[in-house]
C-alpha cells in the first residue's frame, strides 16, 4: 500500500512548535499514523471530517487539534492549537 506524503505549512510548523514538548512528541506518533491511511481513526490516531467543511480533517491529540487537508497522495497540515481556540478561522 502506497504511503501518503506529509507536509506541513510553514504558518501550522509555527503553531506546532509553540505547543508543549509531550504534545509534539504526541502529535509526530499521530502524523506518521495518517501514512498508511488519513482517513481511518485507530488508537493513538482520532480523525474525524470537520462538519461543514468538507475537505478539512481534525486530528485530536488530548486537548490539541490539528487540521489537515488531504490533496491526492498528500496530508497537508493548516493548523495545530488547543481546542479552545482553534477552531477561530
Amino acid at each position: 500500500m502506497p504511503s501518503y506524503e506529509i507536509i506541513v505549512q510553514r504558518s501550522a510548523e509555527r503553531e506546532l512548535r509553540k505547543l508543549p514538548r509531550d504534545v509534539q512528541r504526541r502529535f509526530a506518533v499521530a502524523v506518521d499514523l495518517l501514512r498508511e491511511d488519513p482517513r481511518r481513526p485507530r488508537p493513538g490516531c482520532d480523525v474525524r471530517l470537520l462538519s461543514g467543511l468538507t475537505t478539512t480533517w481534525r486530528l485530536r491529540v488530548g486537548d490539541y487539534r490539528g487540521f489537515y487537508v488531504i490533496a491526492g497522495m498528500a496530508v497537508i497540515f493548516t493548523k495545530f492549537g488547543h481546542r479552545s481556540n482553534v477552531y477561530r478561522f
